[in-house]
């Protein structure tokens, strides 16, 4: 009987002191949305986060311009993350010949003048890459631009967007927000 209650005693502690480990979902490891200018960046591409991180000779792990040349207002913004195997993926929402101003709804499309676009960039090896793209007809999404101040360089909004690669293979980006300071 002691031995019992030992044993009973033992498997009480040992359970107690056993820690639950709890999952984090990959959209609880994304940005908040935010308006002013914390310059984050995050989305769930097929389901599992990306944030910007290294990517230091790639022109950076965030890049954002919003340009007007030859009459025209251009807009880039890429997220670009770089793995300890070298390997670079990134998410990119463009537009050509296109001004944003803040409540704009626009239609990701193919990357086209006159168009807003969104793309994913994954390197395979040094050599080899995949790029998926909008095309404008079944793989196409949304850019909300919800703050765009001017004065203060500042474009906060959301994102997703479906995209194909030239095999006919899909990416799905979802969740997408961005909080940045842009470059002219």
């Amino acid at each position: 009987m002691k031995q019992l209650l030992l044993i009973t005693a033992s498997i009480i502690l040992l359970s107690a002191s056993c820690k639950k480990h709890k999952t984090v979902k990959p959209i609880d490891q994304l940005p908040p949305e935010t308006q002013t200018g914390a310059n984050t960046f995050g989305c769930l591409v097929n389901g599992q986060a990306f944030k910007p991180a290294g990517a230091q000779l790639m022109g950076g792990a965030l890049q954002c311009n919003y340009q007007f040349v030859n009459s025209a207002y251009y807009f880039v913004l890429v997220g670009r993350h770089q793995s300890t195997n070298s390997l670079l993926t990134s998410v990119g929402l463009y537009t050509d010949s296109l001004p944003i101003q803040t409540d704009n709804k626009l239609v990701l499309k193919m990357r086209a003048k006159g168009n807003p676009s969104g793309d994913y960039f994954k390197a395979l090896s040094a050599s080899q890459y995949e790029q998926y793209e909008t095309n404008g007809t079944s793989y196409i999404g949304e850019l909300c631009v919800k703050k765009f101040d001017s004065i203060n360089q500042i474009i906060s909004g959301t994102f997703w967007f479906d995209a194909v690669n030239s095999n006919g293979q899909k990416v799905e980006v979802r969740e997408g927000r961005f909080d940045v300071h842009y470059t002219r």
